[in-house]
């Protein structure tokens, strides 16, 4: 496994017993002892995990606690105020000025203007404990040890209130009141074993998936209260998931460039070649039915009928895209092991 497959998604087996309880934000902050991330004028050249809109800000997060804002489709950007410099590994704004970002030592930062200010909702950072403290645990508290100092790896929110954050070790948290409190919600899925959950996304529809290691793939069709585990197609780490132009519509994407999809909600796949061995980050539809997924080696590959057939390139520099994204203007920004990458067209 490449680099940036290690950076994003950590695969690795674990048993680890999950318990449902709810966690003021301030709780665990302390522990963390953050600092604010450093201010750079090279910070579009580093390492970026994940790039998404904020109304008509482009919004882009990733090492060193940097999140980068734009207000021009990509022309400049200006470096927020962060108070932590852990990786941060995903963002999502449901709304132009309501973002929540994600990232190591199970930090959740939050957004009130638009990408530009942020504030620490929750940490889960990794504790010393001494041989008297361990021997204290509980047998709760001994298996969700994993836990303390993983990465948070993605994050979705049906609106400026409820949302999730998913990660490393089955981390599964969710809030009704915008992050003032996290409550684990892990027993709601079947992921007995504890594999790392690589991503959620969600549609207004009120469907909502999960794809992680070792092929775990659950689906909500009521906004995340009840869910059904899916059968995988292939029993490998996915990374990502993208719905499709229709409703019914998923792909799911991830190592070694494996790439399937649905068109019943999960319920049935077919395998898509996507042209590439490479592991697969990050993907968008585009106009008329078309498909991008970005990936490690600079590996970009497209369709243009719905992802039934691909075409892949990759870029001169081969430096892995993690994420991609259309600004309001129709260009496209991309992120990853070289920063920030601006695309004036639709790539075939």
């Amino acid at each position: 496994m490449s680099q940036s497959d290690l950076i994003k998604r950590i695969s690795c087996v674990v048993a680890a017993a999950l318990i449902s309880t709810t966690v003021n934000a301030i709780d665990n902050i302390e522990d963390l002892k953050p600092r604010p991330a450093l201010k750079t004028n090279k910070a579009t050249e580093y390492l970026l995990t994940d790039v998404t809109t904020a109304g008509d800000n482009v919004v882009v997060v990733g090492g060193r606690g940097h999140i980068l804002v734009s207000t021009d489709n990509g022309n400049s950007w200006a470096q927020s105020e962060v108070p932590v410099q852990q990786l941060l590994t995903s963002v999502y704004f449901p709304s132009a000025q309501n973002g929540w970002a994600v990232g190591h030592e199970g930090v959740i930062l939050h957004s009130g203007d638009g990408g530009k200010n942020w504030e620490l909702q929750f940490a889960n950072p990794y504790k010393k404990l001494s041989n008297e403290e361990m021997d204290s645990l509980s047998e709760e508290e001994f298996m969700t040890l994993p836990q303390k100092g993983s990465p948070l790896l993605d994050v979705w929110f049906r609106n400026d209130k409820q949302g999730y954050v998913v990660g490393a070790y089955g981390m599964f948290y969710g809030t009704s009141d915008g992050g003032k409190t996290w409550q684990s919600v892990a027993d709601r899925i079947e992921n007995f074993d504890g594999w790392h959950l690589n991503a959620i996304q969600g549609n207004e529809d009120g469907v909502v998936y999960i794809a992680g290691e070792k092929g775990v793939l659950f689906r909500s069709n009521d906004h995340g209260e009840t869910w059904k585990t899916l059968q995988a197609p292939y029993d490998g780490s996915f990374f990502n998931i993208l719905i499709g132009h229709q409703p019914n519509d998923v792909f799911i994407f991830g190592l070694q460039g494996n790439t399937y999809k649905s068109t019943d909600q999960g319920d049935t796949w077919m395998e898509v070649d996507a042209k590439t061995s490479d592991g697969l980050m990050g993907g968008i539809v585009l106009g008329n039915g078309g498909v991008m997924i970005v990936g490690n080696s600079g590996v970009i590959t497209t369709s243009q009928n719905s992802g039934n057939t691909f075409k892949a390139k990759s870029t001169k520099q081969r430096k892995a895209l993690l994420a991609v994204e259309k600004m309001p203007n129709g260009k496209l920004v991309m992120v990853g092991q070289g920063g920030v990458r601006i695309e004036s067209v639709e790539l075939n």
